[in-house]
């Protein structure tokens, strides 16, 4: 196993009364990418800060290279920041504002910012100016200005947000091949639970202050620890507050449900396409859960229908909130 490069123990942050979290204990090993996934507001761009040194923990620890850095300043920690937005220097060239970063490290070389440029795909676009760029490409700059730094850690706090969904979806991937090209330890942030489970090695699902579950991406997928888990990545539906199955196991009928099954009434409140797909946007008022399942042509939005649970399927929460 690859050696730790970041590890918080026992990290709690507030502001006045108002707890953010409290009581984060995880590693981030060598060369691997963490995602971070929650909704929206949850704490996970402060959680960034604090490892950043923009903020300070309220308490707990920070161990960067196995160094304690929870009191250093910003500057004083080898850690990059890409935030939301690029926040290039608008009077810069491409060129120079990703020489900018190595002259913060005092690694200025000419070859440095030349390698940088190709790593990011934007070789040719040395004198052009922010404002000369699409979203990608200054988002690929600002990048490129946090590795010149030669950083230990390099954080990410929903770097694809105001990027519209096909640019996205194309800079998932690149981004993500990059770091495990480099060897780039990073965290990942994000509100998204598919772009986490593509950029993770693993995945850490925030809420309510804390991780619900830390995990490879396979692992937590299919075996959730506990329901707020498993409605967040909408991959099961959940029975109760310890059972559920996997949705690509359920099915949709009008027929009558054999005994191998569980059945559950509902109704389609509408109806979609995907991938050429129909699927079914479900209400099951016993359980109060609402699912998308795949839905016979036969079905008209508003009829009610049976979703089918084999029972063979049905599964317990595993309670494990963390592994490798």
């Amino acid at each position: 196993m690859n050696p730790h490069t970041l590890e918080l123990t026992q990290a709690e942050k507030q502001f006045a009364s108002n707890t953010i979290f409290h009581d984060l204990s995880f590693h981030v090993h060598q060369d691997e990418v963490l995602s971070i996934v929650g909704p929206s507001g949850s704490g996970k761009t402060t959680l960034l800060r604090t490892i950043a040194g923009l903020e300070g923990l309220s308490q707990g620890r920070i161990i960067l290279n196995g160094k304690d850095v929870t009191r250093h300043k910003a500057h004083h920690r080898a850690i990059s920041f890409v935030f939301q937005q690029p926040l290039l220097f608008p009077h810069m060239n491409v060129w120079e504002n990703i020489s900018y970063g190595a002259k913060l490290n005092k690694t200025h070389s000419h070859a440095k910012t030349e390698d940088l440029l190709r790593s990011v795909d934007l070789a040719g676009y040395e004198t052009a100016y922010p404002f000369e760029l699409s979203g990608g490409q200054k988002q690929r700059v600002a990048l490129a200005r946090s590795l010149a730094i030669e950083p230990s850690l390099l954080l990410l706090d929903e770097p694809f947000s105001s990027l519209d969904p096909t640019l996205r979806h194309g800079l998932r991937y690149w981004v993500r091949n990059l770091l495990k090209t480099k060897g780039i330890t990073a965290v990942f942030v994000t509100h998204d639970h598919e772009e986490a489970l593509l950029m993770g090695d693993r995945v850490a699902v925030f809420h309510e202050g804390t991780f619900q579950q830390i995990g490879k991406p396979d692992q937590i997928h299919e075996y959730p620890a506990n329901p707020y888990v498993a409605r967040f990545l909408g991959s099961h539906i959940i029975l109760d507050d310890d059972r559920y199955a996997p949705l690509k196991a359920c099915y949709v009928t009008t027929e009558t449900p054999a005994d191998s099954v569980l059945s559950l009434s509902g109704t389609a409140d509408h109806i979609t396409y995907h991938h050429g797909q129909r699927l079914g946007h479900l209400y099951l008022p016993h359980i109060h859960e609402r699912i998308v399942l795949p839905i016979p042509l036969h079905v008209s939005p508003g009829e009610e229908i049976r979703i089918n649970v084999p029972r063979e399927h049905i599964q317990t929460f595993s309670k494990a909130r963390y592994s490798e």
